[in-house]
C-alpha cells in the first residue's frame, strides 16, 4: 500500500498536527507501508524543500511547500510529487487554520481534486468549524457557518472513501453531514522514554503537578490554585508544585502569579526535546489540561500525559457544546468542580487504558485496506 499524506506544517515540535502525521507515518513504514508527506501550506519556509524526516529511527520522505507561494504554484508543486509517488490513497490532515491563517482555506477543494485526481481520499479531521459552544460569540458562529460550508464543498470535490476524527464530539457533528465517521484515537507525540526515578524523594512526598502545551484561556484559576495551596497546608508529609512545559502562550503568567502568590513553587521549563518532555512527564504525578472536557479527546498533550500513566484533571473554562454531548471518557480523566480538588488528589488513579501508536496504526490499516 502507498500513501501520501496532506497536511499545513512539518516544523518538527512546532505544529501539533504535524508532529502526529510524521509519528504515524513512521509507525506505517516500520509496519511494511510505502508513505510520503506533504506540507501543503508550511509558514517556517520560503522556498520549497524536499527532505527526510525521522521519527524514532524512521525515515520519512518529504516534501515542504511555502505558505507565502501562491495557490497555483503549491498545488503544481504537490500534483508533481504526488504523480512521481503514485499513492493508492491520499490522506488529509484537516486544520481549517492549517491551510489558512484566517482558517477560511478557499479553493482547497478544488485545489486537492486537481492535486489527486481520482485517487481515494482519507480525511482526519482534527478541528471542525467555530461556532459549536454554547458560549460562542456570533463572530465565531458566523466564521464556523462558513467553514462548514467549505468543508461539505471540499467534500463534494474529492474521492472520500473514509473519514476518521479522535473526538465523539466531532464524529457527532460530522455525522450529520452524513460522512459516516469512525472513530480513531488520538496517540501521544512523546514517545515514551523510559527513566530511573530519584529515589530522595518519593512521589508520595512531591506532588508535581504538570502542565504541557498551550494554556486555554477563561479557566478559573485562582480558585483552582487556592483550592490547591489550602489542601496542602492541611499536609505535613506532601508539598506540592507547577511544571510547566512547552509554549504555554499568553496564559502561563496568569498561571505563574497566581500559584507563586500562595507560596506554591513553579517550575517552567519551557520548550523542551522530546526526550526531555518524557522525562518531565514521568517525574510528574499529575497532568493539568485546559481543553473543556469535550475535546480532550484530541490533545496530543493530553495523550502524552496519559501515554506516561499520569491522571488528568480537567480545569477549564465552564462551556459545553450545543448539541448537549456528554462523551464518555477512559477512565483517569476528572474535571475539576469547586471543591473536588481534594477528592481528586486522594482518589486519583493512574491511566492504564491508554492504546499505544501500534494498535492506533494497525486499527488504521486494516480499515483502509
Amino acid at each position: 500500500m502507498r500513501i501520501i499524506f496532506i497536511c499545513g506544517c512539518l516544523e518538527p515540535r512546532k505544529d501539533g498536527v504535524g508532529d502526529y502525521t510524521r509519528r504515524l507515518a513512521s509507525e506505517l513504514i516500520r509496519q511494511g507501508i510505502s508513505v510520503g508527506i506533504v506540507s501543503y501550506n508550511d509558514t517556517f519556509i520560503q522556498k520549497e524543500l524536499e527532505e527526510y524526516q525521522v521519527s524514532e529511527n524512521t525515515s520519512i520522505p518529504c516534501l515542504r511547500i511555502p505558505s507565502i507561494w501562491s495557490n497555483t504554484k503549491r498545488k503544481s508543486y504537490a500534483k508533481l510529487w504526488v504523480d512521481t509517488h503514485k499513492p493508492e490513497w491520499l490522506s488529509l490532515q484537516y486544520v481549517p487554520y492549517a491551510f489558512n491563517k484566517k482558517g477560511l482555506p478557499l479553493g482547497l477543494g478544488q485545489q486537492l481534486k486537481n492535486i489527486g485526481g481520482n485517487t481515494k481520499w482519507h480525511i482526519m479531521f482534527h478541528e471542525l468549524w467555530l461556532g459549536l459552544r454554547i458560549n460562542d460569540s456570533l463572530k465565531y458562529q458566523f466564521i464556523g457557518y462558513i467553514q462548514r460550508l467549505l468543508v461539505k464543498s471540499m467534500i463534494n470535490k474529492i474521492n472520500v472513501q473514509l473519514v476518521h476524527t479522535h473526538t465523539q464530539f466531532y464524529l457527532q457533528e460530522l455525522t450529520s453531514l452524513n460522512l459516516n465517521p469512525k472513530y480513531l484515537p488520538i496517540f501521544s507525540n512523546i514517545p515514551f522514554k523510559k527513566m530511573e526515578r530519584d529515589n530522595n524523594i518519593s512521589k508520595s512526598e512531591r506532588i508535581s503537578l504538570i502542565m504541557f502545551g498551550s494554556i486555554h484561556p477563561n479557566a478559573p484559576i485562582k480558585q483552582f490554585a487556592e483550592e490547591v495551596s489550602l489542601y496542602f497546608k492541611s499536609q505535613t508529609s506532601e508539598h506540592c508544585r507547577l511544571v510547566l512545559v512547552g509554549k504555554s502562550g499568553d496564559e502561563q503568567q496568569k498561571w505563574i502569579k497566581e500559584f507563586e502568590s500562595l507560596g506554591i513553587e513553579v517550575i517552567v521549563l519551557g520548550e523542551l526535546s522530546a526526550e526531555d518532555i518524557s522525562v518531565a512527564l514521568q517525574e510528574a504525578t499529575v497532568g493539568i489540561t485546559t481543553n473543556p472536557f469535550f475535546v480532550v479527546e484530541k490533545s496530543g498533550t493530553v495523550a502524552a500525559m496519559r501515554e506516561h500513566g499520569l491522571p488528568v484533571l480537567i480545569v477549564s473554562e465552564d462551556t459545553r457544546p450545543k448539541n448537549n454531548l456528554k462523551p464518555i471518557l477512559p477512565n483517569g480523566f476528572w474535571e475539576y468542580r469547586t471543591g473536588n480538588f481534594s477528592k481528586f488528589i486522594n482518589q486519583r488513579s493512574n491511566n492504564s487504558e491508554y492504546i499505544s501508536l501500534s494498535e492506533i496504526t494497525n486499527k488504521f490499516i486494516q480499515i483502509l485496506n
